[in-house]
């Protein structure tokens, strides 16, 4: 039973936790290890690991930190890793994680940041909310395209402006970039939240302060991802049913990885509200990586 303290109007909710793993146990020990500091396993009602190709060094990682987990003999790709993360828990809400998403945050607020975002999840003010930490958000997140396209009006005193990259573009030319390209510049608004103090104020018809650094945003604007994500899992069931239905001529190491299925005009359409707060989770990665545009790849790992 998770000992995260709920008030009496949630105190009958449960939350799962799944985490996608496919070889990468430096990566993956990295993360438990985080995860021990907080006592993460205890908060939660179900936390399983879920091991695609499965091996006996993920087993023994699994049970050296004291994991439920579930193994598949074969790569059955990031999409069906996530079915299995579903069918595999039980609870009333699911928080998705992949093997490189340690805790980079202390146990209270990890308890105060999960639980108020199950209160607006619960509200309805929110469909998914993003835990990934918005201003420790760890590598492969990248930011540049925004500052392509728009300025920024007031930098938030938690971002490092020595992250931001300066951009060749003028005002000017940024400016013609949003006229001539509109729907590109609106899909990128999003990003907003991990620059500017007020977004709100910059897109009201897009973005809504409903908490001190909680934001409701319209899927609009901001995409599905499938790190550190938070909601109920009949919906993530439903965005999975979709993606199935829906295959994506792109994929990942050669399999559907559902963020491309979901990241199309469709979700856009939906006008979900995706929450965004400081977040507890980073993405940090310690072994090599098939992905071609990882600073660790190596082409020697194949599916």
């Amino acid at each position: 039973m998770s000992n995260i303290e709920k008030n009496s109007s949630l105190k009958d909710v449960t939350i799962g936790v799944g985490i996608l793993s496919w070889k990468s146990h430096k990566t993956l020990e990295k993360s438990l290890q985080s995860y021990e500091k907080v006592g993460f396993k205890e908060l939660f009602d179900e936390v399983k690991i879920i091991f695609q190709e499965i091996s006996p060094e993920d087993k023994a990682l699994a049970e050296k930190y004291g994991y439920d987990y579930v193994g598949t003999d074969n790569n059955l790709g990031i999409q069906h890793g996530h079915k299995l993360i579903h069918d595999n828990l039980s609870t009333d809400y699911v928080i998705v994680l992949e093997n490189d998403n340690p805790v980079i945050v202390d146990t209270k607020t990890l308890k105060e940041r999960v639980l108020n975002s199950l209160k607006h999840l619960e509200s309805g003010k929110i469909d998914v909310m993003r835990l990934r930490h918005r201003w420790n958000f760890g590598e492969g997140f990248s930011l540049e395209k925004y500052t392509e396209y728009y300025e920024i009006e007031n930098l938030h005193d938690k971002y490092s402006s020595d992250k931001i990259q300066s951009s060749v573009f003028s005002s000017f030319t940024k400016k013609l970039k949003r006229i001539f390209r509109p729907e590109k510049a609106l899909r990128i608004a999003g990003y907003s939240l991990y620059f500017e103090k007020e977004p709100e104020k910059i897109f009201p018809l897009y973005i809504k302060k409903i908490d001190d650094e909680i934001f409701s945003v319209s899927s609009n604007i901001l995409t599905w991802t499938n790190q550190s994500a938070f909601l109920k899992r009949k919906f993530y069931g439903e965005l999975i049913d979709y993606a199935y239905s829906n295959p994506s001529s792109r994929t990942s190491n050669s399999f559907q990885d559902l963020e491309k299925p979901l990241n199309v005009k469709w979700w856009r359409d939906q006008n979900y509200k995706i929450g965004v707060c400081e977040g507890v989770f980073t993405h940090n990665r310690f072994d090599d990586s098939w992905r071609k545009s990882h600073h660790a790849y190596n082409k020697s790992i194949i599916n």
